[in-house]
């Protein structure tokens, strides 16, 4: 991975911000697949898929920012539906033949802005307050701009700013003064611009802008410089040409012989084989249990021995423990099976990730280097035994009561009621057991370069600790070969480091020393893959600690890098996976570091300068986290 952070605009991306957005986004568009990007003007791209909005609210306040991209959301959302694709498609490809195209295109998506914030705040009057600071933070980027341009000689973009600020404010009494040429026509003009509230769809407010071209067009000498506002030309060209396909593929189907009956037969057909698949689910009938992996069941107490359900399962059979073998175990014991769980698949920017799994051997010098980092890292192990075993081993006393011998109990309702006279209860000490499960995950990519000395002792550090716990644990590392990637496949190395159902052998320890650093690393790809693996396990509280500096970074990774692993910790939790990231090292962390884990981690994330201070840093965490498994 290139030593480097992801920035747009020399920013640190917010993934939960982004992710807030596209949430909002999704809910818009009804469209559970749209992304959100962030580049200079709001639109929506329904060819990509993709709603982008502005960085004009960057380095503002918190709740300008946040107003302004909400707002911008909207904007591109709702543009998308109201926005009539024929009418734009003719302004921007110049029908009338005006000469300054750049003006005109820009006064037509003013006034379209204009047009649909309005319906916004008429539909969602929520918005008002939101939609009325946007308008704020507008009008005084404005009127700077027209400061600006007062000492210049550009009049066409200063007309389109008196304009932009007259529409913004809604005041058209005070008539602008730009040149003496243009003011006479600005007097006529301002008496018809209010009629701008009457425009009911794009149509009118085209009918609008081509009257106010007619007026300025030959007057004005330059087309624009800037640009304040943007219709996206590709796209709404993109969706002339689709619109184009599906009135010719409409065509065709018109002349291809079938009658009207058999049209109707097809369509009745449709219906029900959809109202059939709605029925259906990819495990069966016996998802409706919401039997998850036999958490509830007492068929086996460890999920080391139990299996997936299979739709071919009888339920009586599984109520009497009767059980079966299954042919959709793990595949191999270098790898497993990816992708059962759809809300771990690997789809949009990582569909091409191809995943080989690997087992590094362990060298015979692994086992001194072992020996050593363990030697170093001993005193340490004791403390987080410590530290886990005062959180774990704790007793309480539970009554049983109305038994026929022990303490009399207050409740003496039985001497009237109960021919055995149950009037006693005893006292007894349950001992609580660890019921959790551990998946230590490994960014092995060249930015660990610095840190993978300190990140090994860490590893071995919870290893040996787990292990005298008895608890089984997986450790796997992860990194994409980036001499491989390309646009067709990108190739990820799963290096199984521990097996989880060898993870309390001693002999296992060393090949945690084949740890070293790669190329690149895709760290969504990474966690889904290890949640899957914990979800196959029937305990009642999983962890994943990611040993990571947080800089996600692969072939076509780029800014979606973030916004992908935010999604997958994210994903995770909902799933109850506990999800934390440790950043080692012996360097002090850095401001920037500290808050591109952040956005993508929360407030679980461990920053710690050497191994020496990892367990008094984890302890308030871990005894919070594991309190949940009780």
């Amino acid at each position: 991975m290139s030593d480097r952070f992801i920035k747009f605009n020399d920013e640190q991306l917010d993934a939960k911000q982004v992710m807030m957005l596209q949430d909002l986004s999704r809910l818009l568009l009804k469209n559970k697949e749209t992304h959100v990007k962030i580049q200079k003007f709001p639109y929506f791209d329904p060819i990509n898929n993709v709603l982008i909005t502005s960085s004009f609210w960057s380095h503002r306040p918190t709740h300008i920012e946040t107003a302004g991209l909400k707002t911008d959301v909207m904007l591109a959302a709702y543009g998308y539906q109201l926005m009539d694709s024929t009418v734009v498609n003719d302004v921007i490809n110049n029908v009338e033949s005006f000469t300054h195209t750049k003006f005109y295109q820009q006064l037509f998506k003013l006034l379209e802005d204009k047009r649909i914030l309005n319906i916004i705040i008429q539909e969602r009057p929520s918005t008002q307050k939101a939609i009325i600071l946007r308008n704020k933070v507008r009008q005084q980027f404005i009127e700077t701009q027209i400061n600006v341009y007062k000492t210049k000689t550009t009049f066409t973009d200063l007309l389109l700013l008196h304009l932009a600020h007259s529409f913004l404010t809604e005041n058209f009494y005070d008539i602008p003064h730009i040149h003496p040429r243009i003011d006479d026509i600005l007097v006529n003009m301002y008496q018809y611009l209010p009629n701008f509230f009457y425009n009911e769809n794009s149509e009118d407010n085209k009918f609008l802008a081509d009257r106010i071209m007619y007026q300025i067009d030959d007057i004005l000498k330059e087309d624009m410089l800037n640009e304040y506002y943007h219709l996206p030309k590709q796209v709404y060209s993109a969706m002339e040409t689709q619109s184009f396909e599906d009135l010719r593929r409409t065509d065709a189907s018109n002349t291809d012989g079938t009658n009207e009956q058999e049209n109707s037969e097809d369509i009745e057909s449709e219906k029900a084989e959809t109202k059939s698949a709605d029925s259906q689910s990819s495990g069966g009938a016996y998802l409706e249990m919401e039997l998850h992996e036999g958490t509830n069941s007492d068929v086996a107490s460890d999920n080391d021995t139990a299996r997936e359900g299979d739709p071919s399962d009888d339920m009586t059979d599984m109520q009497l423990k009767k059980g079966k073998g299954s042919n959709q175990t793990i595949d191999n014991e270098e790898g497993g099976s990816l992708g059962s769980n759809n809300l771990f698949a690997l789809t949009g920017i990582n569909e091409n990730v191809d995943i080989d799994w690997r087992v590094p051997e362990i060298k015979p010098d692994f086992q001194q280097a072992y020996r050593e980092v363990e030697q170093d890292v001993a005193f340490e192990t004791k403390d987080l035994i410590k530290i886990i075993k005062k959180t774990i081993d704790r007793e309480h006393d539970d009554e049983r009561h109305n038994l026929t011998k022990g303490r009399l109990q207050k409740n003496l309702l039985n001497w009237f009621i109960d021919d055995q006279y149950k009037l006693f209860y005893k006292k007894q000490d349950l001992s609580q057991s660890f019921d959790a499960t551990f998946t230590l995950l490994i960014d092995a990519s060249a930015s660990m370069q610095d840190k993978m000395d300190e990140t090994i002792k860490g590893v071995v550090l919870f290893h040996e600790t787990l292990k005298s716990l008895n608890v089984k644990h997986e450790i796997l590392a992860f990194n994409e070969d980036a001499f491989e990637a390309d646009e067709n496949t990108q190739p990820n190395i799963i290096d199984e480091i521990i097996h989880y159902d060898k993870s309390i052998y001693s002999n296992e320890g060393p090949r945690i020393i084949a740890l070293e650093p790669q190329d690149d690393n895709r760290d969504g790809v990474a966690i889904r893959i290890a949640s899957e693996r914990l979800l196959r396990r029937s305990h009642n509280q999983r962890f994943l600690i990611v040993f990571s500096d947080g800089e996600p970074s692969a072939y076509n990774y780029s800014q979606d890098g973030i916004l992908d692993t935010y999604e997958s910790v994210e994903t995770a939790r909902k799933m109850g996976i506990e999800v934390f990231n440790v950043f080692l090292s012996q360097e002090p962390i850095t401001e920037d570091i500290e808050q591109t884990i952040h956005n993508i981690y929360g407030q679980f994330a461990l920053f710690v300068e050497g191994v020496e201070n990892l367990p008094i840093q984890l302890s308030p965490l871990l005894k919070k986290l594991l309190l949940k498994s009780f």
